[in-house]
């Protein structure tokens, strides 16, 4: 997008050949008629452009208003009623409906909707069902700020009452500006849109979980899960950010129980003793969460590592790995080496720390883990599996016991008063209802160093996960949650992901690196607003959630409605089979992942094209969707139907990402930096700032290299509406020289070398863009069609035509061939950029087409079909030779004009003398040369005696002279053609022996 359109002007605004009209094309004439009353009596007989479409747009929204529904609601449901061609699916994934739309919402609706736009214009049928992310905590925050109290204190009904209206109150908002913007969509249809709280689709939904629960993917245990304190929920792996904060760790010594030692270590000791008799012996674990001690059940070590028994200054013996040594000095001390020994040689002792003190069988113990390393810490490593993902796999993977899961920290993540029963010590109740990543953390430190355990403590700054919607520090914490056993669809993800088409290539790896690193997804969550997970739970608190349960849950919520679950009461959810049985509810609800990864069912259940084809020709969202709406879809599809035929199949066929909005010096846009420009003030304007309209932004959109992250501000704003207004300027121009005419095809017209040459260029441009539109690169898209425009068009073929079109017979055989030309190439240039500016495409095409028996409802029902190639080597061949000397003309009449020679082109003539080769390829186009060149007349021969003449260095196949025209100039064309002065000259008078009114 770095090279503008340019105004249908020459390379030279003084000297080339100007038009009689200066408020059409804005030239300052200069002429050398001498009698003012016979220009302007010819002037009235010139075939001047006449176009009643304005130059410049006064006021941008209010004239796109006047094509908005034209080109959004009703060319949706035109083109899905008309289009013949093949189905193109674009699958939206839903916003947030939540506030306005913002900048990064603008660029990827632009994005989607040119891409909907290309393939309705070439002949599809279009899906593109808009869609709302309705669920999740934003909305509920709201609603509960709305009413007042806290989730805890209210009927969940009355939640999910506010919370409904803040959703449908946002989706208003936006589904109005997204139409602004000139989405196209069946808006004003109820089905023409998804949201995710709509009854049909929370069904939908349940049934989805119902078929995933058959096929044994759907399981509740207990197990330690991301967890919000700010939002009272737990989290999926996908709703985490990170951020660098500062803590304090601390080193700890686990005293070891002497009768519980293995014994190569209980050798070690007796080695200690021996210098320091009443040296006790300890296990140094190094911990960044101080607050997890409480819940530690076991320390693990590396079996290959070699650990040493070393002395400290206070006469401890402590167990660290032997690498670390050095490290450890800084920290403790002088360390003295008693003893060394492997890892495996650790395993199975027994140990005590503050939270555990009961008798020996129910001692912690030492376990062996492929995840430690002696890279940090001590090299043995306090593992808590109601904290810790990588402890708890290690738990389960060597079968250690785990009944009675440590985890106290409450829904607040506060301390519980279990850590002063496992403690037996009443000093620790000062840390019960403390926040563990606050006072908390701080107090446990304390009475670490109380204990005499804390061997020393550091600070530290580390990249720690927060609430990606509150901003605020999680944890891990053990809680009862619903997971999805992804891990076994793994290779059949991987398999699917192959057959993807990424868009940047680079996201291939991305969601085949966020697929491989789960096994499992947390899909539960604590709060009210969202679809229910239909569980029951029996007295022991044993959940059931089976094929049985859910047939008939949810047919009492398709015919009473999902609120239904929190208002009814608990036995009429019970199935018929277990009536009977005491029952009561879970009140625990979907992620709302699962609620957008569902929504490809839409597509499924239309049935819009065979099973064996993957459901959407495009997914394309921003770049953190991997982790998100990407991962989900594909997760679920393959979770639900496992398999189409013999081949795992993803739900989408092409996924294309954006990167985000980022101001004009890169920064990411925000509240705090007040650098974010909403997209409706660019349209509409705001605090005496011109209002752009929806194109100009569109045209930033096209021009964006969305594959990174995308700026905007005042300069990249004002480029694109040059840019739009250049291309305007270009549309109108030909608009005004065919409109009021009455174009010939194409064959039935004289096309002589100079058409040939443009139509080439522009069946270059046609396939050029195709194949950019076809790999989604919208930039390279407006880089051809201003490439075309400037270069083809406004520097050449608009200067070299004007003569012709205002001077000739209005019947006149080149003229008519201009004419067809600038029609064709207008109609092709119009569908080429209509995706990307619809307003001003619909604007013209109806200017264009006034009154005409053949024009459609939308410049976008003109399909832009392959159609008849004009590519034409040859053309392009004999152009490039012409041009060559054109080029170089134009140089040697700048030299005549600063030499005061000549004060427009056309009082000069040109002079060949060529080789024969060139003499016959360029006498073949004489007729052409003197409007190609610029000048009133080109002559194969020496110039005569004059009283100036410029000469250019002599090439092998050609030189160049400039000399005056030898003729007197044309009162009418002001060509120096005609024979006498006042005369015309024979074209002119020719042309006005037939009516000049009108073309």
């Amino acid at each position: 997008m770095s090279r503008l359109l340019s105004h249908p002007l020459g390379r030279l605004p003084r000297l080339s050949r100007s038009s009689p009209a200066p408020r059409i094309l804005g030239v300052r004439f200069a002429s050398e008629a001498k009698d003012q009353d016979i220009r302007k009596k010819y002037s009235a007989t010139l075939l001047l452009p006449k176009t009643d479409m304005p130059l410049r747009v006064k006021n941008p929204p209010a004239t796109e208003d006047k094509f908005r529904h034209r080109t959004t609601d009703e060319l949706y449901r035109e083109q899905y009623a008309s289009n013949e061609g093949p189905v193109f699916v674009l699958h939206d994934g839903p916003p947030y409906a939540n506030g306005n739309l913002h900048m990064g919402h603008a660029l990827n609706k632009i994005l989607k909707d040119m891409i909907n736009r290309y393939n309705v214009i070439r002949g599809r049928k279009v899906h593109y069902i808009p869609g709302w992310d309705c669920h999740g905590l934003p909305i509920e925050h709201k609603a509960l700020a709305a009413l007042g109290k806290s989730h805890t204190s209210l009927d969940p009904v009355s939640v999910r009452q506010e919370a409904r209206k803040f959703a449908l109150e946002a989706i208003d908002v936006q589904k109005a500006e997204m139409k602004q913007l000139g989405v196209m969509a069946d808006w004003d249809n109820p089905d023409g849109v998804y949201r995710t709280l709509d009854h049909e689709y929370e069904i939908r939904q349940l049934k989805m979980l119902q078929m995933m629960v058959s096929k044994g993917f759907i399981t509740h245990r207990l197990r330690p899960t991301y967890y919000s304190p700010s939002s009272r929920t737990a989290l999926a792996e996908a709703e985490l950010e990170y951020t660098d904060l500062k803590s304090t760790s601390v080193y700890v010594a686990f005293p070891v129980a002497e009768d519980g030692m293995t014994p190569r270590l209980q050798e070690a000791f007796q080695k200690g003793k021996e210098i320091s008799p009443e040296a006790s012996l300890s296990l140094a674990i190094w911990t960044t969460t101080p607050w997890t001690l409480p819940a530690n059940m076991g320390v693990s070590v590396h079996n290959e590592i070699v650990y040493a028994v070393v002395l400290d200054r206070e006469k401890r013996l402590l167990v660290v790995a032997e690498e670390l040594l050095e490290p450890l000095q800084e920290r403790f001390g002088k360390l003295d080496v008693v003893d060394r020994l492997e890892g495996k040689d650790l395993v199975g002792t027994k140990y005590r720390n503050l939270f555990h003190t009961g008798d020996h069988s129910s001692l912690p113990t030492i376990f062996a883990a492929d995840y430690v390393t002696p890279e940090s810490g001590t090299g043995l490593v306090h593992s808590a599996p109601g904290h810790g993902h990588d402890d708890y796999d290690a738990f389960q993977a060597q079968n250690i016991p785990m009944d009675d899961l440590r985890c106290p920290v409450d829904d607040e993540g506060h301390f519980t008063s279990e850590i002063v029963q496992w403690s037996g010590n009443e000093a620790f109740s000062a840390l019960v209802g403390k926040y563990v990543l606050g006072a908390g953390a701080k107090l446990m430190i304390e009475q670490l160093k109380n204990s005499g355990v804390l061997l020393a403590e550091e600070k530290i700054e580390h990249r720690y996960p927060i609430d990606w919607r509150t901003k605020k520090p999680i944890i891990i914490r053990a809680t009862p949650q619903w997971f999805c056993d992804v891990g076994t669809l793994k290779p059949s993800a991987v398999e699917a992901i192959e057959n993807i088409n990424f868009v940047p290539p680079n996201g291939r790896n991305r969601l085949s690196a966020t697929v491989l690193s789960r096994s499992e997804w947390c899909i539960s969550r604590q709060r009210s607003w969202g679809v229910p997970i239909p569980s029951l739970f029996n007295a022991e608190g044993e959940p059931l959630l089976t094929v049985e349960s859910l047939e008939h849950i949810i047919s009492v919520l398709r015919e009473k409605g999902v609120d239904h679950w929190w208002s009814g009461s608990d036995e009429e959810f019970v199935p018929p089979s277990l009536v009977g049985q005491k029952l009561t509810k879970g009140f625990d609800t979907l992620d709302v992942w699962f609620d957008s990864g569902t929504s490809w069912s839409l597509i499924a259940d239309a049935h819009l094209r065979p099973a064996s084809e993957p459901l959407a020709d495009v997914y394309l969202e921003g770049s953190d969707q991997h982790r998100g709406w990407f991962q989900s879809s594909i997760l679920i599809r393959l979770a639900a139907l496992e398999k189409v035929g013999d081949k795992p199949m993803a739900p989408y066929r092409n996924l294309v990402t954006h990167g985000f909005c980022t101001d004009e010096k890169g920064n990411k846009m925000s509240k705090s930096l007040g650098n974010g420009i909403s997209p409706m003030d660019v349209v509409n304007g705001k605090k005496g700032r011109d209002a752009f309209g929806s194109d100009t932004l569109r045209v930033w959109a096209a021009g964006a290299d969305y594959t990174r992250d995308a700026s905007i501000g005042p300069s990249s704003i004002s480029h694109a509406a040059e840019v739009l207004r250049k291309l305007r300027s270009t549309l109108r121009f030909m608009l005004a020289n065919t409109a009021s005419a009455t174009p010939l095809p194409l064959e039935r017209v004289q096309l002589t070398l100079v058409e040939r040459y443009v139509l080439h260029e522009l069946s270059t441009l046609e396939q050029a863009a195709r194949a950019a539109y076809n790999d989604f690169t919208f930039n390279k898209v407006l880089q051809g069609v201003a490439s075309f425009t400037s270069s083809t068009l406004s520097s050449f073929y608009f200067d070299v035509a004007k003569d012709t079109l205002y001077c000739d017979p209005v019947d006149g055989a080149r003229r008519q061939a201009i004419i067809a030309t600038q029609h064709y190439v207008l109609s092709a240039v119009l569908k080429i950029v209509a995706p990307i500016v619809p307003h001003l495409a619909e604007e013209v095409y109806e200017a264009m087409s006034v009154g005409s028996p053949q024009r459609k409802k939308s410049v976008f029902l003109e399909h832009w079909t392959d159609g008849e190639s004009w590519i034409d080597t040859e053309a392009a061949d004999h152009m490039a030779a012409i041009l060559a000397i054109r080029n170089e003309v134009l140089g040697m009449l700048e030299t005549a004009r600063q030499d005061k020679h000549v004060r427009v082109p056309t009082e000069a003539a040109v002079y060949l003398n060529v080789s024969p080769l060139m003499e016959s390829l360029l006498k073949r186009h004489a007729a052409l040369l003197p409007s190609i060149l610029g000048v009133s007349s080109v002559e194969f021969t020496t110039p005569p005696a004059s009283t100036w003449s410029v000469t250019a260095p002599p090439s092998e196949t050609v030189s160049i002279t400039l000399a005056p025209a030898p003729g007197h100039q044309c009162p009418r064309c002001w060509l120096y053609t005609a024979p006498a002065e006042t005369a015309l000259c024979g074209r002119c008078d020719k042309a006005l022996g037939q009516p000049a009114a009108g073309q």
